[in-house]
């Protein structure tokens, strides 16, 4: 029987946009991957923000947003856990979950650059293949390059939740960043105001 292959893509999706859609259609068509679960945490790590958008309708914005994708699916294991929201942990759970299939971790440069601070990074390299993809103006750091990373060509993604935020508080429209379902949930919430 052939091994699952499992992409696992976490994140606060406040909101998702078309970057998060884009960067894992890309990586469905390129890797090995058979579905691609879309994980919302419930508080990042890392958490900059005390306005985050509560998670009923950050889950609300996903399910729109996925429908159209068959290969994607969303996972509310770190919404339902509550407290922060850990990498490992999920891929753990994943690993007792599906304990055939091969695990990658999709993540953003972005997220590369602070890898180093991740619980338990060494694990989870161990654990699941990260992936990573390009994202916004960073700059590669040259710790970690070559143990249990893999870096793909993808498309480089410039879009971010916070820029569409702060465009969304001036105004300013976002139709070419965000699935229509996504624009009109913003619309009628109105988030971000």
């Amino acid at each position: 029987m052939k091994k699952q292959k499992l992409g696992i893509l976490g994140g606060t999706f406040d909101p998702v946009h078309n970057g998060h859609l884009s960067a894992a259609e890309w990586m469905l068509r390129h890797l090995p991957l058979d579905k691609i679960y879309f994980i919302p945490n419930h508080i990042h790590p890392f958490q900059k923000r005390s306005d985050i958008t509560p998670d009923s309708m950050r889950l609300q914005m996903l399910e729109t947003a996925l429908i159209e994708y068959p290969d994607f699916e969303i996972d509310t294991i770190e919404l339902d856990k509550q407290g922060v929201s850990y990498s490992i942990d999920t891929i753990r759970a994943y690993k007792k979950r599906y304990p055939s299939a091969e695990l990658f971790l999709l993540i953003g440069e972005d997220n590369f650059s602070e890898f180093g601070k991740w619980k338990e990074p060494e694990e989870i390299k161990k654990t699941a293949q990260v992936i990573v993809y390009k994202r916004g103006p960073v700059n590669r750091p040259e710790l970690h390059i070559d143990k249990g990373f893999q870096f793909v060509d993808s498309p480089k993604i410039d879009i971010s939740s916070t820029v569409i935020r702060q465009r969304i508080k001036a105004g300013r429209s976002c139709s070419e960043f965000l699935p229509k379902s996504v624009e009109d949930f913003i619309l009628e919430n109105e988030l971000y105001k």
